[in-house]
């Protein structure tokens, strides 16, 4: 390996926010150069806890504090992994929203198509590959994923539900359509049922305001 490429993928490294994923497929296509040759940088790096590894061609570059680099959250990470379309579920999700006290032992995260392996407190669940084709937000799966459970895991009541939903809307965090679209994919009736409900309280309450 020549002085430039460890050069060139260090100063990309460098260059990318603390708190953030690196991936070495990224880098290739933006270096050029062959992902073993890319990998064997990435692995002195992780050794020398410039980043973290967390295989799959997946680093994290964090904060680094007395006791090394802070790792990334359990979601985050599970998140990540799972790729576009990927969010919290289940106890998660209601947890993600303020919906609930809750706290899970593992962080469930729902995935577009086949579940990864479980990960060191991350458990993975199957979701409909369709999910990644809306590139759905973390957020936006989180919604989703109440709506399939409501109300099972959550504490607070429908209209605290709707009133954080609708904040979330106001912000553009979550996307109106693109939920709608994504419900059409689900199997779960009552997740379409109580998402026409909420759409209608919006309506009725922005006819109000």
């Amino acid at each position: 390996m020549t002085q430039s490429i460890a050069a060139a993928v260090t100063r990309k490294v460098q260059r990318q926010r603390v708190g953030s994923f690196i991936r070495v497929r990224d880098l290739e296509v933006n270096i050029g150069v062959t992902r073993h040759a890319i990998e064997v940088v990435m692995s002195r790096l992780a050794a020398a806890d410039v980043v973290q590894s967390f295989g799959r061609g997946l680093y994290w570059k964090g904060d680094l504090g007395r006791g090394g680099m802070q790792p990334p959250s359990a979601a985050a990470l599970g998140i990540e992994v799972g790729g576009a379309g990927s969010g919290p579920c289940d106890v998660s999700a209601a947890r993600f929203l303020g919906l609930t006290s809750q706290v899970p032992v593992s962080e469930h995260i729902a995935v577009p198509g086949r579940a990864p392996a479980p990960l060191p407190g991350i458990e993975f669940h199957s979701r409909p590959h369709s999910r990644a084709t809306h590139a759905l937000r973390p957020a936006e799966v989180a919604v989703l994923e109440v709506l399939r459970i409501w109300p099972s895991g959550v504490e607070e009541t429908w209209r605290s539900f709707c009133s954080r939903v609708t904040k979330l809307i106001e912000r553009g965090t979550v996307r109106i359509e693109v939920v709608s679209a994504a419900l059409n994919d689900e199997r779960t009736p009552d997740a379409r049922r109580h998402w026409h409900v909420f759409r209608e309280r919006l309506t009725t309450s922005r006819q109000r305001g």
